[in-house]
């Protein structure tokens, strides 16, 4: 009973509000990264967020690793670029192979492949047996579709950590992309049984389910994940995805609307809402949304892309195309963006070279459908 009274008082202590009196005055930047490690335990994110960007002042190794949790913790909230600004930051030392691989996880998912690649070669050459590295250089093969290079990798990584649940993921990962959907079922599964608190091996197993159409066994396991990770954004949007792709708008916006309680300015979620809108035809409300979304980060690629998508969808070509190119002056690494202008500009009265180009800049991030229609013409990119 003690234990359990002890417990509240230090969940509530840790719940005061950011201010340098909550704080304390004599708190070390040690002290507070210690305390942004405890409530992280205990499932405070913000509040976790908090105590490490105060520590961030700290010197040396203490300073190092407030700057990699805290970029973890925001890459966990899909601000990727955010969290590769803070990534950046960590000194050479204990703690810099690993903020390389991190790195290369955020750089990964904005689809900045080359960057991953290096940042995960850095990360090999501080720490050969950084088995992270290795599962990003094998996702960054497997996106380039380099297959039997990208399960080389998976194998390597298994090979310098027994038991390592993200690289049964990984090697989940890797198949599912070559088209073994049956063995990546059975990897991702592996990585849950070695790690139940795995969220990738989640999001991933139930990614694959919903390209399957097997909405029940993906909502089931995303709950099954949640229960274990309660506030877990990229869970509760993948549950909101499944949801919207079983045809269940309400249950998709209960979701969506969780993860702002959690987090109110979360635009990743914000965006979500807004192509929820625009999936039902409310293309003013989508826009609303996005526009929302650009309120709080005004530099935000994918809102300008989702309101080019809610133009396009709502008959207004001009407006739709503004919005893409605003897309890309942002973000010049979204094949997609690219396709849908290509898209517009085959529809316009003299607009074969601009389209042509568009295809080319989708062509040369990789886009399979880009690239076959280039080569079926004649034109290199």
């Amino acid at each position: 009973m003690k234990k359990n009274i002890f417990s509240l008082i230090a969940l509530a202590l840790l719940s005061l509000p950011l201010t340098h009196h909550a704080f304390g005055q004599d708190d070390t930047a040690e002290t507070l990264l210690q305390k942004g490690e405890n409530a992280e335990r205990l499932g405070l994110m913000t509040l976790a967020e908090g105590y490490y960007r105060q520590a961030l002042s700290g010197d040396g190794e203490t300073g190092s690793c407030a700057r990699l949790r805290l970029g973890v913790l925001t890459a966990e909230k899909e601000y990727y670029p955010e969290a590769a600004q803070v990534l950046s930051q960590v000194d050479r030392g204990t703690y810099y192979s690993e903020a390389q691989g991190q790195l290369a996880l955020s750089m990964l998912h904005i689809n900045m492949l080359d960057s991953a690649k290096h940042c995960a070669e850095r990360s090999i050459e501080a720490d050969t047996a950084s088995a992270l590295a290795m599962t990003v250089m094998a996702c960054v093969e497997s996106r380039r579709d380099q297959h039997v290079n990208a399960l080389l990798w998976a194998k390597r990584a298994l090979s310098a950590q027994a038991g390592y649940a993200r690289g049964e993921n990984v090697f989940g990962y890797v198949l599912s992309r070559k088209g073994d959907a049956t063995e990546a079922i059975r990897h991702f599964k592996r990585a849950i049984q070695l790690d139940s608190n795995l969220t990738d091996a989640y999001y991933n197993l139930a990614t694959l389910y919903c390209q399957r159409n097997s909405y029940e066994m993906a909502i089931k396991l995303l709950k099954e994940g949640l229960r274990r990770n309660p506030r877990n954004i990229r869970l509760f949007t993948a549950l909101g995805d499944a949801y919207r792709l079983r045809g269940d708008a309400p249950k998709a916006m209960e979701c969506y609307e969780q993860i702002l309680v959690y987090d109110s300015l979360h635009t990743p979620t914000i965006n979500r809402i807004g192509t929820l809108y625009r999936s039902q035809g409310f293309y003013e409300r989508a826009i609303a949304s996005h526009k929302r979304a650009l309120a709080i980060r005004p530099n935000d690629a994918a809102a300008y892309k989702y309101i080019g998508k809610a133009y396009m969808d709502w008959g207004k070509p001009e407006k739709a195309i503004q919005s893409f190119i605003r897309a890309t002056d942002l973000c010049k690494t979204d094949p997609e963006t690219y396709m849908f202008l290509a898209e517009l500009y085959g529809k316009q009265p003299k607009g074969e070279r601009k389209q042509q180009n568009a295809f080319r800049k989708a062509a040369r991030l990789g886009d399979k459908e880009a690239q076959a229609w280039l080569v079926k013409r004649g034109i290199t990119w």
